[in-house]
């Protein structure tokens, strides 16, 4: 099977062979006339949202494909230090500099219009992430302050205490119950969404915490610090440190994982960009973000890499920065990825076919170089075409044996113009449940339970419609719902 990712490999392959082995910068974005402070994806990865220093025009929403600018949102009056986007990509939640008066608001993406400006903080947000399921923000702050709110509303839920200093990052993890912070004071410290109670505190670092972030898993929260480069891995169910990630010669300004979880990406003062294994803890590429920057100014922090993201295909890498003009750039990372993970396959290829792959010899004319090296680029896809086909078809039958599939019936029992009762068998569990307005209300707010992400799919359209045989997939693999077919509810 020949996937989308093979193809975007296969037509980077002319990039690999014959040009050089750091980055490809493919696109930059410009508009933008101060530092870019947060960059972010839609979760389509059709558009990028930035933040910056710019005065009155500092949130900027851009085309992925084009590179162009959407639309500016106005409203913020001066440095908008954190950006992102909802789960379902309809809004943009953004904090900065307007101490008390209006330092977070939350934004329509399809018309660029503010809906809520969510009010508490008493000094600046450095920091925002939406909850898994869209329903919470919660913000870090100059206030030494976590801060829950409620998206529906632009309310504030609780407030989160522990910290001695600035908190400069925060995030959810992937279900949703459970926040890190990094701070000023140098902890990192895991919180309890439900009740606002401090977990844990992970670790200290020598400087204060930049940016934080939760593995796609859950199992892992990656950390970057101010002035001396570290970045450090831990494992948060066991609660012990993993990797630290030794590369940076200036301040970590932000760090990501992959949507595999597989990789982390971190961007630095030291105008560079780094890609890591996690597996490994090493580093498999840097990305120069402005190298004439770092010949001319070396100790400026003109060219500091502030912001860093993943698309959410794992292909890109955005980066914001603090040179002038053109200070957001995409970067195509996946070829080296693919080069990472299967090391041996280029080399064995070009062995193969070595007078293809040699070096220009003296006596070769130009034509006769351009040929060969148009030769070489087909065999090159050939080959590649073969082998990626024969992994892939290993991958996808590894996937299918260590896949489990849990079964959720739902067969009506009773069904008035008020109430609707399911019954639901889930393995060995079987549940009545009544769906009226108080109990659909409950279920949603319990969304994480397994039977409330089935029974919350069968809310709309009850009037006319059973739902059977759904199947959840076993959330270790994967988070995707299969449906059953639909038959009519008899009258």
């Amino acid at each position: 099977m020949i996937t989308k990712k093979l193809i975007l490999f296969l037509l980077s392959i002319k990039f690999l062979i014959f040009n050089c082995a750091y980055g490809q910068e493919i696109l930059t974005l410009t508009g933008h006339e101060r530092s870019v402070r947060s960059v972010a994806f839609s979760p389509n990865g059709q558009y990028l949202v930035s933040a910056s220093s710019d005065w009155g025009n500092n949130i900027k929403l851009w085309d992925v494909s084009t590179g162009k600018e959407v639309r500016t949102l106005t409203g913020h009056e001066t440095t908008v230090w954190s950006v992102a986007f909802s789960p379902d990509g309809q809004y943009v939640v953004s904090g900065g500099s307007e101490c008390m008066k209006n330092s977070i608001k939350l934004w329509d993406v399809a018309t660029g219009k503010e809906i809520h400006t969510l009010t508490g903080h008493e000094l600046e947000v450095y920091s925002l992430a939406f909850s898994p399921d869209g329903q919470y923000v919660v913000s870090g702050s100059e206030d030494n302050t976590i801060k829950l709110w409620a998206v529906s509303t632009g309310n504030e839920i609780r407030t989160l205490t522990g910290h001695g200093r600035t908190v400069l990052s925060v995030a959810f993890s992937p279900e949703g119950q459970y926040v890190v912070s990094g701070s000023e004071d140098n902890t990192i410290k895991l919180w309890a969404v439900s009740t606002g109670k401090e977990v844990h505190t992970l670790a200290r670092h020598a400087f204060g915490l930049t940016s934080v972030a939760f593995s796609p898993d859950g199992q892992y929260v990656v950390s970057g610090s101010r002035y001396d480069g570290a970045i450090r891995l831990f494992d948060v169910v066991a609660f012990k440190r993993i990797h630290n990630l030794s590369g940076h010669k200036g301040s970590v300004n932000s760090v990501a994982f992959s949507p595999d979880g597989q990789y982390v990406i971190s961007g630095s003062s030291d105008k560079t960009i780094k890609l890591w294994d996690v597996a490994t803890g090493k580093e498999i590429l840097t990305l120069t973000v402005h190298e004439d920057d770092v010949n001319r100014v070396a100790f400026s922090r003109v060219g500091s890499v502030n912001s860093v993201a993943f698309s959410p295909d794992g292909q890109y890498v955005v980066s914001g920065s603090s040179k002038r003009g053109n200070n957001i750039k995409l970067w195509y990372v996946y070829p080296f990825i693919m080069e990472h993970e299967n090391p041996d396959v280029l080399d064995s290829i070009k062995s193969t076919r070595s007078d293809l792959f040699a070096t220009r010899d003296q006596f070769e004319t130009t034509e006769e170089y351009k040929d060969r090296q148009q030769q070489a680029e087909k065999y090159l896809k050939e080959q590649l075409t073969i082998y990626f086909e024969k992994k892939n078809t290993e991958i996808m039958k590894k996937i299918a044996e260590s896949r489990r599939e849990i079964e959720l019936d739902v067969e009506l029992e009773n069904y008035d113009a008020d109430n609707q009762i399911y019954r639901i068998t889930v393995g060995d569990i079987t549940e009545s449940i009544s769906i009226g307005r108080e109990s659909a209300r409950r279920l949603y707010e319990n969304r994480n339970s397994l039977l409330a992400k089935g029974i919350e799919q069968l809310t709309p359209d009850l009037e006319s419609k059973e739902v059977v045989n759904i199947r959840i997939i076993n959330p270790v693999t994967d988070t995707r719902y299969n449906f059953g077919k639909q038959v009519d509810i008899e009258e």
